[in-house]
């Protein structure tokens, strides 16, 4: 069972012993990441699949930026290059797969009209797609199906991995990240975070713009974000923080005070421990 996970557990078929009727499945996984990790370019042969369950991740690709929250699912093709966001890939709990591309035939054991659907609508897929939180259960089974012992084991992988793909591609207009009226109110909260980085409100003040109270504020963002208030707007600061750092020649102090930090010493040490290397260290090596 997948119920139970250590923060990171991976199927590698090119390690690992290959599931010889589902070639299709390259790599599935889990992880659940405390502190900002380094992601630099790379690519992969199929297409890739990253579903957010809790946090915020960002990637990018072709210079462009692309944020998800929990239940978005952001997604490449074969041998496009990509990273996470500035390098790193925020706190987060996240799952993934990668498939071949359906150009041979009997692909998941689909007849080639059907292989070649699933071409047309992975080509028009868009880069980020929200899918909801249930589409958790999704990755879960497969990762149930890959773990299983029975005759229908292949059977099963093929069935969830097609079930994901066709949440993607022909996704429920019902689905949402999560049953809450505050969803909207919250991603404009959240905007608002990322744009004014030197902004420093506390849980009161949050609550308040939202109308609801701090406790309950404090439990739904928890919930929405993976993270706590606090903790989250001083990731959103630290990437601000990364972004000055890549794109422009301000020294140090000056990208401490822009983001209303005490001192330079004060913003080394909080970018240290979220990042894992001091400002200096983290320009050098972009």
């Amino acid at each position: 069972m997948v119920a139970k996970l250590s923060p990171r557990w991976t199927y590698d078929a090119a390690i690992q012993e290959k599931i010889i009727d589902v070639p299709e499945l390259v790599l599935f996984g889990f992880d659940e990441i405390k502190s900002a990790l380094p992601l630099s370019y790379h690519k992969h042969d199929g297409y890739e699949f990253v579903l957010v369950e809790r946090g915020k991740a960002s990637w990018e690709l072709d210079g462009k930026v692309y944020e998800t929250k929990a239940g978005d699912v952001f997604h490449t093709c074969p041998g496009e290059l990509h990273r996470g966001g500035f390098n790193v890939i925020e706190p987060s709990r996240f799952w993934w797969f990668i498939v071949t591309p359906p150009q041979r035939e009997d692909w998941l054991r689909l007849p080639w009209h059907e292989s070649e659907s699933f071409t047309s609508a992975l080509q028009m897929l868009p880069r980020v797609r929200h899918l909801g939180l249930q589409a958790v259960q999704g990755f879960r089974n497969l990762g149930d199906a890959i773990n299983s012992s029975s005759p229908l084991r292949s059977t099963s992988i093929r069935q969830a991995i097609l079930g994901l793909l066709l949440a993607l591609v022909q996704p429920n207009e019902r689905m949402v990240s999560l049953a809450d009226d505050l969803t909207d109110q919250f991603d404009l909260l959240l905007r608002r975070i990322e744009d004014e980085s030197e902004w420093r409100p506390d849980v009161e003040e949050l609550a308040g713009i939202v109308r609801v109270s701090p406790s309950h504020f404090f439990r739904t963002f928890q919930s929405y974000t993976g993270l706590p208030p606090m903790s989250y707007i001083e990731r959103m600061r630290i990437k601000k923080a990364c972004s000055l750092l890549a794109e422009s020649t301000a020294t140090i102090t000056e990208i401490a005070n822009r983001l209303g930090y005490a001192s330079s010493q004060h913003f080394a040490t909080v970018f240290k421990r979220i990042i894992g290397m001091t400002p200096v260290q983290w320009r050098m090596s972009q």
